[in-house]
């Protein structure tokens, strides 16, 4: 691939022809013919400039390649891994294979689909979520994308067991392409799990889902990367009349993280719920950015992302709601809660509603504050060693946000957030 200078802002302007690898993949021809497009836009795409807000705080530049992504490689054998939880259904992705580790007797008599993408007819769907047009990174995942999988769950189908998806990165590139498609009365959970990695590691997914009518989603997305990981996770969620959504994300790892999520609320009467958390120390970099859009009149959004940082941890938050002109009789709420655990700690809130009808309820609130001395003086005092209070302060900042979720879900979450703090000297 070329190199970025000073004159060509271009950063895959040599991005080889994908029907090589698409070929290697045994793909067929409408997804070949996919990533030709995909590639010629590519081709094109300029860097993000630092001026534009959303790259304000993260450079760009961190999440090129240092080589041709598109090059064919052998495939390595996949990790072992046996799930412990009862589940519907579960794969795994690593490398550029996806192995579907488990399909439950129920989810097979449903007819729900967990496969590699490439064995789905999935031409209908892929890329109209997010599209090359996207952004840089989302045109070259579209070209060059490994592995990826299709999750289909059948009309009216309702699975009380989730689905989990285990996402393995590598030590070098990773880009992997989720697709998600719940139809019409459907109702499911799918957990993707981000984890492996390490110094040098990149991984820039992008995630595609389609709720319904009258459909359900429960999408989490959870991150917890090795040190020393660059990752870039886009994700978005259309949404058709009646369908709900509940989205969780929680970031946990990495080094630099830069997450790019949200929900178009197509149909009348669709609801979203984005719940998230974010725990970062030493000098971790966290950048989220949230979208609630709303086309369709009589539509509800409500997010609720909560921030604690230790060490010289920094975090971004950008949450949009946008109300379109015929979008009347529309609520949406978004908070932005940021707990600064040390002096040398940082974060970063800006919410921004563009509401284009007057007939709507829309509220936001920010806020970013140090930790209460006197909350720490209060539990020390009770015979709690510091350590203790620290880790008691921040449950219970996040317990509001975690309340809300799903029971399982929640203590998933929860699990993970126990096991961060006791790793850690906050």
């Amino acid at each position: 691939m070329a190199s970025i200078t000073q004159l060509d802002r271009r950063p895959f302007a040599g991005l080889a022809d994908p029907t090589v690898l698409s070929g290697f993949l045994g793909e067929p021809p409408w997804l070949a013919q996919f990533r030709r497009q995909a590639a010629s836009w590519a081709r094109q795409v300029l860097l993000p400039d630092r001026a534009r807000h959303l790259w304000r705080f993260s450079n760009p530049e961190l999440f090129l390649p240092q080589e041709d992504p598109s090059k064919v490689a052998p495939v390595a054998a996949p990790p072992s891994w046996q799930p412990e939880e009862d589940l519907a259904a579960a794969a795994l992705l690593a490398g550029a294979a996806v192995q579907v580790v488990d399909l439950s007797a129920e989810a097979q008599r449903a007819g729900v689909v967990v496969a590699p993408l490439a064995e789905v007819a999935a031409e209908p769907f892929l890329g109209t979520a997010v599209p090359p047009s996207h952004g840089f990174l989302e045109a070259l995942n579209s070209a060059v994308f490994r592995p990826a999988v299709a999750v289909v769950v059948p009309r009216r189908v309702r699975l009380e067991k989730p689905i989990r998806l285990r996402l393995v990165a590598g030590p070098w590139l990773f880009l992997p392409r989720i697709l998600l498609v719940v139809q019409e009365g459907a109702s499911v959970e799918v957990v993707e799990g981000h984890v492996g990695g390490g110094p040098g590691s990149l991984v820039l997914g992008v995630t595609e889902a389609f709720v319904g009518c009258g459909a359900e989603l429960r999408y989490d997305v959870v991150q917890r990367w090795e040190g020393g990981v660059t990752g870039h996770l886009t994700s978005r969620v259309i949404m058709e009349q009646d369908s709900r959504a509940q989205i969780a994300l929680a970031s946990f790892g990495g080094s630099v993280t830069k997450v790019d999520t949200g929900a178009v609320l197509k149909g009348r009467g669709a609801e979203v719920e984005t719940f998230g958390v974010a725990l970062g120390t030493a000098n971790q970099h966290f950048d989220h950015h949230t979208e609630h859009i709303h086309h369709a009149p009589q539509t509800r959004s409500n997010l609720d992302f909560k921030v604690a940082l230790a060490g010289q941890a920094r975090s971004v938050y950008t949450g949009l709601i946008r109300i379109e002109e015929q979008a009347a009789t529309c609520e949406a709420y978004q908070e932005n809660r940021n707990l600064l655990l040390s002096e040398e700690a940082r974060a970063e809130t800006i919410p921004e509603l563009e509401i284009l009808n007057e007939d709507v309820r829309c509220t936001h609130g920010a806020t970013v504050a140090p930790l209460d001395e006197e909350q720490v003086f209060y539990l020390k005092s009770r015979g709690l060693p510091h350590h203790q209070a620290m880790r008691l302060i921040v449950y219970g900042f996040l317990d509001q946000t975690l309340s809300r979720l799903p029971e399982k879900t929640r203590e998933r979450i929860e699990a993970l957030v126990a096991g961060r703090l006791h790793g850690e000297v906050l």
